[in-house]
């Protein structure tokens, strides 16, 4: 699960002539990641198949069809699949019908649209002229006079002037420009031009028409017939679409198949009597594809594993449960792991519900989340939106989870000393029952101070066991890559210097008497204390004093803190290493780079935004809570209409917030602070030659 499928390199040679057989049998088993070739003295790449030509124009045919249809296949789910053999005989004639039914109406409908873009143009021209008020037929056809009618950015009649006397000009204002017809002796008509190209003039087509109102009349007319006509052809395309859609995505699919067997010499190298493909092969199925093969072929085509001399890495092949299958789409949006890499797709796939919820935390918006989830995944079909909202649904689940830990259902019920439940919250009566099994009280109540001060020391201690835990992975990585002793210094020596880091903050932490806080928290809350295995409270109600606990009450009692003792060597160690492995790459100032330790420190912080966002929602869930209840009822405004409205508002609001936040928070928490300690990617998936079959039968 954390590692790449193994892959095992596998050569397939054999005579040219069985090219064409070898291609089905590799595209059955769909099981070999073919590599792209590279020629070489004797061998060349190949040609495609006779039969590629006449595929590819049928393809591309059937595909516009489909593209004219607005056919989607990943919304469309068959009722029933197709022989090959049905396909096969039937192909010519259905492509034939289609060219008929469908192809004849698209090119109707195209000729339609193109005289809806003249008709629009004509109208576009004469909308200016009528401003204008001039018949067209005194706009054009003269002898000795030339008529200049267009759209000019302001009044041209003075720069007229300028040329001659002897002009006649009609301007009118259209809009923040001018439509101006000016006539001019055919002597002026080259200069006038000029003047007139000087105010931005545009001319506008006079047409052959003699009334502008009537032919506005005509082209609405013809443009509604037209409009009717197009309506008509498009629901005959409807129509036909709701037939054949299904048979047509059959015929794409066993058309996309057979131009990919006809193109598989574009992989090959081949001679003048011998092919030759290199590819990959999970180990486990190489036995098979070999069986396969060679069966096909009757033992002419031979199938052999490639032993080392490995100019590329083979492709990665992800192997995963269900569950964490669904979390691979946020481990390749940050980059494809290498053959070689450990695939975290198994610890985001744990994490990231983990950290949604942990934040969010809230019963109502958690179950809100999970049900928005189910709904969509009923309308949205595509494998990302399934997958992502698979995600949504778990952290909506994993939200409840810790609501449930909280108390908190559209916010809390308990705030503050004094305040009763119907008072903060409108479900507060009920959530107080609830919680009757824990003397009406939250399992974990993250709002009250010490809970806060709990909350922020697990979420700092899961920073430095994840921060640790990078580096470890980091190590294997570099160790299964490049050997032991690259290792130590890539990544042994940051594991030793944030070990020594979190040392160090459990010491700060120890001096600050956090863990006597937690002592006593636990103590109070659940009746249990570190190293106290009886009930714990006195006759009298009260606290018992903290047990001595071996190494640390003893150390703090002698005015020494082991944490402190433990961190230092720790960060020696890692210095000595540190300048080993900096130095000959950098000199001198590679001591500069040391400095990075403390951004380690930084992203160790940066994990206290698990309660920081967390807190945020609970807060303004308990405000629009409060404001509500205040203006709903009485004491108060007694507007309960305006509440309701309040309360559903604020609480989308916050809804989307739980959503946005949490979501992005969680992923920046794998993606910077985890997955840059180990986590390079940059390798390929692995892509076997062969197809998905949805609408034909294996």
């Amino acid at each position: 699960m954390l590692k790449p499928v193994k892959m095992v390199k596998v050569s397939v040679v054999g005579p040219k002539e069985y090219l064409a057989t070898t291609s089905e049998a590799l595209h059955r088993v769909h099981a070999v990641h073919i590599e792209d070739p590279t020629e070489e003295e004797y061998f060349k790449l190949g040609e495609p198949l006779e039969k590629a030509s006449a595929v590819s124009r049928s393809l591309v045919l059937l595909r516009s069809y489909l593209a004219h249809l607005k056919v989607d296949p990943e919304k469309i789910f068959p009722k029933r699949r197709y022989k090959v053999s049905e396909i096969e005989a039937e192909i010519q004639n259905k492509l034939d019908y289609f060219q008929q039914e469908i192809g004849e109406r698209i090119e109707k409908l195209r000729k339609l649209g193109d005289t809806v873009k003249t008709l629009d143009e004509e109208l576009a021209a004469i909308e200016p002229l009528k401003v204008l008020g001039i018949p067209p037929k005194l706009l054009k056809d003269y002898k000795s006079v030339k008529c200049f009618v267009g759209i000019v950015k302001e009044d041209p009649t003075s720069r007229i002037q300028e040329i001659t006397r002897e002009f006649e000009v009609f301007v009118k204002s259209y809009g923040k420009e001018f439509i101006a017809a000016v006539f001019v002796r055919i002597e002026q008509a080259e200069e006038v031009f000029r003047a007139l190209q000087e105010l931005g003039y545009k001319e506008i087509p006079v047409p052959d028409i003699e009334d502008y109102d009537a032919r506005i009349k005509e082209i609405e007319a013809e443009k509604a017939s037209i409009a009717e006509e197009t309506k008509r052809l498009e629901a005959e395309l409807e129509e036909i679409k709701r037939r054949e859609v299904e048979y047509m995505l059959a015929m794409e699919e066993y058309l996309s198949i057979e131009l990919d067997k006809a193109e598989l010499p574009l992989k090959s190298l081949v001679s003048k009597y011998a092919f030759m493909i290199v590819g990959y092969v999970p180990a486990k199925q190489y036995e098979k594809v070999k069986a396969e093969i060679e069966s096909a072929t009757n033992g002419r085509v031979i199938v052999e594993r490639v032993e080392g001399g490995e100019e590329s890495e083979p492709p990665t092949m992800l192997a995963n449960p269900a569950y964490v299958r669904d979390f691979e789409l946020f481990t390749t949006t940050y980059a494809t792991p290498k053959y070689t890499e450990i695939d975290p797709s198994v610890i985001i796939a744990i994490f990231f519900p983990l950290f949604f919820g942990l934040m969010l935390g809230d019963i109502g918006y958690g179950g809100l989340i999970a049900l928005i989830s189910l709904y969509l995944k009923t309308k949205f079909k595509t494998e990302g939106w399934q997958k992502l909202l698979n995600i949504a649904l778990y952290s909506g689940l994993a939200s409840v989870f810790f609501g449930f830990i909280y108390g908190e259902c559209f916010g809390p019920f308990v705030v503050g000393e004094g305040t009763k439940p119907s008072e903060v919250h409108f479900l507060g009566d009920l959530m107080y029952s609830f919680y009757a099994f824990n003397h009406h009280h939250p399992i974990f109540d993250r709002v009250e101070a010490m809970g806060v001060k709990v909350l922020l020391f697990v979420v700092l201690a899961i920073g430095m066991i994840k921060m640790l835990w990078g580096f470890a992975l980091g190590f294997y990585n570099v160790y299964k890559e490049h050997g032991f002793a690259e290792a130590v210094l890539e990544k042994g020596c940051w594991f030793l210097g944030v070990l020594g880091l979190v040392f160090a903050i459990l010491g700060f932490c120890y001096n600050l008497g956090v863990f006597a806080d937690l002592y006593e928290f636990t103590l109070h809350h659940y009746g249990v204390g570190i190293g106290i295995p009886e009930k714990p409270l006195l006759p009298d109600g009260t606290l018992p004093p903290p047990l001595p606990i071996p190494g640390l009450v003893e150390g703090w009692q002698a005015g020494v803190n082991i944490y402190y003792m433990a961190s230092l060597p720790l960060i020696i160690i890692w210095f000595i290493i540190f300048l080993k492995a900096e130095i000959p790459k950098m000199g001198p100032f590679g001591v500069i780079m040391g400095v990075e330790l403390l951004t380690w420190f930084g992203q160790i912080i940066s994990y206290a935004r698990l309660l920081a966002i967390g807190l945020s929602s609970v807060y303004i869930a308990f405000v629009i809570n409060y404001l509500g209840l205040k203006i709903g009822l009485p004491p108060g405004m007694q507007l309960l209409p305006l509440a309701i409205i309040i309360m559903l508002l604020g609480h989308a609001v916050n809804l989307i917030l739980g959503i946005l936040d949490p979501g992005l928070q969680a992923l920046r928490l794998h993606y910077v602070e985890f997955f840059t300690k180990f986590f390079e990617g940059g390798g390929r998936l692995f892509k076997p030659f062969g197809r998905r079959k949805r609408f034909i039968e294996e």
